[in-house]
């Protein structure tokens, strides 16, 4: 990769990573999460700018070009965010469907 894309890359990159140490900061963002992107705005970054590590990624995946291992990477990351997002979704639902089954149980006198 150019000098150029490194350096534009690299930009974006710490543009996010501010951005989301301010929304964990005004506690907009939930802490792992945040976490969760920082190690991975992290990684992207020295996989742009570490040509070794460009090259060893592509061999091991099996690309033929560099942009083809990243692409992969970057999917397995927002598919593996969605899988999380949505464990949490789940569990935040039940908790929710458990409080609201409550007030109806004790009006019947299950509880009682």
């Amino acid at each position: 990769m150019s000098l150029q894309g490194v350096l534009v890359l690299n930009l974006i990159a710490l543009a996010l990573l501010l951005w989301v140490l301010n929304l964990v900061r005004h506690g907009r963002l939930y802490v792992g999460y945040g976490v969760i992107f920082v190690v991975a705005t992290i990684g992207t970054m020295l996989l742009v700018s570490v040509p070794w590590l460009q090259t060893t990624l592509t061999h091991v995946i099996g690309a033929v070009f560099p942009v083809s291992a990243l692409t992969l990477l970057a999917l397995c990351f927002i598919v593996l965010m969605l899988l999380y997002t949505l464990t949490q979704l789940t569990i935040v639902s039940n908790r929710l469907s458990k409080l609201r089954s409550v007030p109806a149980q004790t009006k019947l006198g299950v509880f009682s």
